[in-house]
């Protein structure tokens, strides 16, 4: 898996580019694309959505969620861009509670969020 930076998450000029970043768009927070590539190597895959990861980051500001899509195939790799999303399937919650990468707490209060 390869990660490339959207241009349409970015407030500043990146690796991708000028920025294309619309209020409709959630703005990623400052990575280094060895963050973003780390990120997207330790995502855990949606078993229901081809093509989709999902990816935490614990900060002092608390959890941080990423999501992950599939843009195109660089020969046999997969190429995804992320952004940060404040939802997460609850099916995907418990894999990250059942790898134990975030407690039982965490999940409840996760899964709860969703409604």
């Amino acid at each position: 898996m390869k990660y490339r930076p959207n241009q349409a998450h970015k407030r500043e000029t990146s690796e991708a580019g000028p920025p294309l970043w619309r209020p409709d768009k959630t703005p990623c927070p400052e990575m280094t694309i060895a963050e973003r590539q780390d990120l997207l190597e330790t995502s855990v895959a949606d078993p229901r959505k081809a093509g989709c990861r999902y990816a935490l980051r614990r900060t002092d500001r608390g959890l941080e969620w990423f999501a992950g899509r599939i843009t195109c195939y660089d020969g046999d790799e997969a190429v995804f861009h992320g952004y940060p999303t404040s939802t997460v399937p609850a099916r995907v919650l418990r894999l990250f509670r059942d790898d134990k990468r975030i407690s039982d707490a965490e999940y409840r209060r996760f899964a709860k969020r969703r409604g």
